[in-house]
């Protein structure tokens, strides 16, 4: 049985046209359809779901609070009942009359049959210069981590046979929106993997979702599978973060001791007020850098974000006092100061991450 997985954001009208296409298509071949929807404005899974009454074979999820393309493939993957899953766009982009070849290859023995845009017979349509330049620059990125040498790693056409993807499903990463680069990164040694070539279709109605998050996502995921089995992604976000805070207050330093500047003696416990203001503005462009990017996998809302934010604040302090302690104590016995201030600072830093990801955001 085949089990095709649709992963949907705004795409009703193009699902209106899609869906009966492929189920023609597919007239032949026992299957099902599986609409994975991440709550779309356009409500395109209320017009799948009103698709279902005449066609058994659909199935729709409406994912509630939870959105990304890898993730919804995933989540279609782990409900499929067939032992070939397949994927494709939602868009018209795919051409659906390849999925029966894709499906035969699978039947008779490959692991893994991608719709290829880079093999004899293949294309990728009307793209423009620059498009055709980055997905090109993409594609000999990825070869690099493939388990298995192929032409289109960044395909998002493809099939994978039921157990192959069992043998791997707990290392995959469903982030970011190329599902296959994550299965062809995690693929045993010994699995076969077939292309077979298609042109990339125009899409007939609504947005591309190649957005600038998009490509950000695909540059972390190259790190997260290379350099991020040594010092991880996440504590890599953290530091920039902070690098960034650093600017933020030194700016806000300026920007208040001219404010001040007519009360050069105003303090809190001893404390210049300029220097505080400047501290707590970098805290809170931090928190607030950290929550929609570092973390934004935890990401913090309503009453839960003023909580996080109060936490946040407290351990900042004693990642502080851990800073000046260490910093300290080190140039007390002899350490050389530019030393004991580095070293008291990566303390402070490594505080305040550990604290982050166990209290703020755990």
């Amino acid at each position: 049985m085949l089990s095709l997985i649709l992963p949907t954001y705004n795409e009703s009208e193009n699902i209106r046209h899609l869906l009966p296409k492929i189920g023609n298509t597919l007239a032949g071949i026992p299957h099902e359809i599986i609409i994975v929807d991440d709550d779309s404005p356009d409500r395109t899974w209320q017009i799948a779901q009103e698709l279902t009454r005449d066609d058994d074979h659909i199935r729709v999820i409406q994912r509630i609070g939870r959105r990304g393309l890898s993730s919804a493939i995933l989540e279609g993957f782990l409900i499929a009942k067939g032992d070939i899953l397949a994927v494709m766009d939602a868009d018209g982009q795919h051409d659906s009359d390849l999925i029966p070849a894709l499906y035969k290859a699978a039947m008779d023995g490959a692991d893994v049959v991608i719709g290829s845009r880079y093999i004899a017979g293949g294309g990728v349509g009307q793209w423009d210069g620059r498009r055709h330049h980055l997905s090109r620059l993409a594609t000999r990125l990825t070869r690099w981590f493939c388990r298995v040498s192929v032409a289109d790693p960044m395909s998002g056409f493809f099939v994978i046979r039921k157990h192959t993807f069992d043998a791997i499903a707990d290392r995959l990463k469903p982030t970011g929106f190329k599902m296959l680069l994550d299965i062809l990164v995690h693929l045993p040694p010994g699995t076969t993997v077939r292309e077979l070539p298609y042109t990339f279709g125009i899409r007939k109605h609504g947005e591309s979702k190649l957005s600038w998050k998009v490509q950000l996502d695909f540059l972390e995921y190259l790190y997260d599978v290379s350099l991020g089995t040594v010092i991880p992604l996440l504590f890599v976000k953290y530091c920039i973060v902070g690098t960034l805070g650093v600017v933020v207050q030194t700016s806000a330093y300026y920007l208040f001791s001219a404010l001040f500047r007519n009360s050069a003696a105003l303090t809190v416990f001893h404390f210049s007020v300029a220097v505080l203001l400047a501290i707590e503005t970098a805290i809170i462009f931090n928190f607030l850098l950290n929550n929609a990017w570092t973390f934004a996998g935890s990401r913090l809302r309503g009453g839960s974000a003023f909580i996080g934010f109060a936490k946040y604040n407290v351990a900042c302090a004693f990642g502080a006092l851990a800073n000046m302690a260490v910093s300290t104590f080190l140039y007390s016995i002899g350490t050389a100061e530019l030393v004991s201030v580095v070293v008291g600072a990566a303390t402070g830093v490594v505080w305040n991450y550990t604290m982050s990801k166990m209290v703020t955001w755990k």
